[in-house]
């Protein structure tokens, strides 16, 4: 019984760990279209980066610069290595970054407060429908959301400590955090300036020992940003220069069109409001984006209790101060940007979260009120507030699954499918996505196949339209481009076909809704007599001419 009560808490954060892997944990063949176009780029490029050693992309052969930088594939080649370099495996990486988030809130929630604290911050975080649904993806929302945590755990730890050799590498190892969170993804570059503020403002160290840390942190930083400036120079010829301004030079080249005032006051791209009301109402808890308006009053309750100790520098005002500096750095920076979503958000709600858990169990604290009836009325109040944030999470936590278009693998069973009928030397003309056709079709088959793709769909166009030169041409397969971008057949396609037939290289048309247009223009000049067991599949021969 005394041991039950010692590991009580553990108990109880175990089971909200398996609760929350039960309502997030999804067949990663779920995934294996890899949609949206985010997802093929993170899981191909760590795939190419994990086989072959080159940060790129590969469409048609061919290896081009990442839009993103290079950060989260290297989080993913672990998962690779443990699960199989199957693309779609990739999603266990966000799983795990999501699991992730919920111990550390529970860590920086007892650490504030007591192990209640951090159990219901777990709670909160467990429950956000937001998290939920980018714990299904492969994204990089939830490892983002992680290291956001993770460095305001690691600041509570280094605020108080003396410079012994052992805190001057907790410091070092903050710096590092800190600008590797960069290379995961560019917004997070807004982790920096909490992070220093925080440590000049917060400690009770004395103005040189401050300078000291706050040189050892900047000193970290700049070594986890450094690769990333150096390989920005070496693809794109500055370090300044990302990939989102080659491969998207309409919104990010050298007139920024994705950020503007008008974004932030006025309706646009078809939104009712402009992003500042949107934001605003998020934090309100007036969407069903992160929590409740009912979770808003423990949130206030907690900044004020922290706010009422401003004059003894302790770990709660610093945590208040990464926080509060971090939320109000997201809402500001993309109330100006040209995408109205709460994913944009989310780095800074689980923080919200802890202070929000933070509120409560303060709230129902036997000192708050001298008088017994007003400290029974008070408590009985955050109480009701609790249970019916909780409920009303819960309910939407239930329904999040259920609606998203990105969980399908309709193209990935339809080349499953085609794999069983056709030999491992072929042509298969198709309409299904090049990229994860050729992964699947070239990378994930033995022997090799030769894929052509009927069109190019507009996220990949971008790359075959733009100027961007290729890292490197894979020569050891066989590509060719046999219909145009607008869709009509290349001159040369026929001539191809039969040149191949003669050489006994069978050529498979695939027919689904999408060729329907396609399929008669290939159907009259061959002579089809063998239709594979899928229906879909025909085998193509030489017309009698």
């Amino acid at each position: 019984m005394v041991l039950l009560k010692k590991y009580i808490h553990l108990l109880l954060l175990l089971c909200i760990l398996i609760f929350s892997f039960k309502i997030r944990y999804i067949s990663p063949t779920s995934l294996a279209d890899l949609t949206p176009p985010d997802s093929s780029e993170y899981s191909l490029s760590a795939y190419n980066l994990y086989h072959y050693h080159i940060i790129g992309i590969k469409f048609y052969g061919q290896y081009y610069p990442l839009k993103y930088p290079y950060g989260y594939p290297l989080l993913i080649i672990p998962f690779y290595i443990i699960f199989g370099n199957q693309p779609y495996n990739a999603v266990y990486c966000t799983l795990f970054f999501a699991l992730l988030s919920i111990v550390f809130a529970y860590l920086i929630g007892k650490k504030l407060g007591n192990r209640f604290t951090g159990l219901i911050a777990a709670l909160f975080v467990s429950l956000c429908p937001t998290h939920i649904s980018f714990s299904k993806f492969v994204m990089t929302e939830t490892s983002s959301t992680f290291l956001a945590i993770f460095i305001c755990w690691l600041l509570l730890k280094v605020t108080h400590l003396n410079l012994r050799i052992q805190n001057f590498l907790l410091l070092l190892f903050l710096g590092l955090i800190t600008g590797f969170s960069v290379s995961v993804h560019l917004t997070n570059f807004l982790f920096i300036p909490p992070v220093l503020i925080s440590l000049l403002l917060g400690g009770k160290s004395n103005p040189r020992s401050i300078f000291k840390k706050e040189t050892i942190v900047l000193f970290g930083i700049i070594l986890a940003l450094t690769p990333l400036l150096h390989y920005q120079f070496h693809t794109f010829g500055s370090p300044l220069k990302t990939g989102y301004e080659v491969r998207e030079p309409d919104r990010y080249g050298q007139k920024i069109k994705s950020f503007s005032f008008k974004f932030f006051a006025h309706p646009h791209h078809g939104f009712k409001m402009g992003n500042f009301i949107v934001f605003l109402l998020v934090f309100l808890g007036m969407t069903k984006t992160f929590y409740p308006a009912t979770m808003v009053p423990l949130l206030v309750g907690g900044f004020l209790f922290i706010l009422s100790e401003r004059r003894q520098p302790n770990k709660k005002m610093i945590f208040l101060i990464f926080s509060s500096i971090l939320v109000c750095s997201l809402f500001a920076f993309f109330s100006f940007y040209a995408v109205q979503q709460g994913r944009h958000l989310l780095q800074g709600i689980p923080l919200l979260m802890v202070l929000a858990a933070y509120g409560l169990t303060l709230s129902i604290d036997k000192g708050i009120f001298k008088s017994l009836t007003k400290r029974s009325i008070f408590s009985l109040i955050m109480l009701g507030l609790f249970l019916m944030t909780i409920i009303q999470m819960g309910i939407w936590s239930y329904s999040q699954p259920k609606s998203s278009g990105w969980i399908v693998n309709r193209q990935y069973k339809m080349i499953e499918e085609i794999k069983k009928h056709i030999p491992n030397n072929c042509i298969i003309i198709s309409q299904l996505n090049p990229i994860i056709a050729e992964q699947y079709f070239t990378e994930q088959t033995a022997g090799k196949i030769v894929h052509v793709s009927l069109s190019v769909t507009p996220h990949w166009a971008r790359i075959e339209k733009g100027q961007i030169k290729p890292i490197r041409y894979d020569r050891a397969k066989k590509y060719s481009f046999l219909f145009l971008r607008d869709r009509t057949i290349n001159p040369r396609t026929h001539n191809y076909i039969r040149q191949s037939l003669k050489k006994d290289v069978p050529v498979y048309l695939f027919r689904f809704p999408a060729s329907e247009r396609l399929f008669p223009h290939i159907q009259r000049l061959f002579k089809t007599v063998e239709k594979k067991e899928d229906s879909r599949l025909f085998r193509l021969y030489l017309k009698d001419w």
